[in-house]
């Protein structure tokens, strides 16, 4: 079984790159590798490929999510020069993907949406719930594969209660 997962992050787009220095990026780099190395380790075989389609363009979710057609979709949180761009103030990063999970929600309404982000707490969870979000993670400061090959599990259980309800 192949699962696309479509990984919506600010850290894809041009316009965070260019806001930020090589230096800066490491740690998100880093991160997102570990992400993609501990869903796509050979080594642990669970009968599943996941392919990752990295996205940085929010903005355009509809088309991409559409065209991708990915069977799980995992969205930063925050989207802080989007919000600088679209409300003139990076504080309000989170309204970005507020606003773009009950929309996902209307047009896919049995696709997970997985959000993460670091050190939510209790308000941003609830917000996130509220919009939508089928699932929160926190975005563990490791980037170390074997801390993020726990995702794949997450995954085919999402999958699993997603295909229950198609019945």
């Amino acid at each position: 079984m192949k699962v696309k997962v479509l990984f919506f992050d600010d850290i894809f787009s041009d316009l965070f790159r260019k806001q930020h220095d090589s230096e800066q990026l490491v740690w998100e780099d880093n991160w997102i590798s570990s992400i993609e190395e501990g869903l796509l380790n050979p080594k642990e075989d669970v009968g599943i490929t996941f392919a990752l389609v990295r996205n940085g363009d929010i903005e355009s979710w509809r088309k991409i999510v559409t065209n991708e057609n990915p069977d799980i979709v995992l969205l930063d949180l925050f989207w802080p020069e989007q919000a600088k761009l679209k409300y003139g103030d990076v504080r309000r990063g989170m309204d970005i993907s507020l606003e773009i999970i009950p929309k996902i929600r209307k047009a896919f309404p049995s696709l997970p949406v997985v959000c993460y982000t670091m050190k939510p707490d209790q308000n941003m969870l609830e917000k996130a719930y509220c919009a939508g979000a089928t699932l929160f993670l926190e975005k563990v400061p490791l980037a170390v594969p074997e801390v993020h090959s726990s995702l794949k599990y997450i995954f085919i259980y999402l999958l699993q209660q997603r295909q229950t309800t198609k019945r």
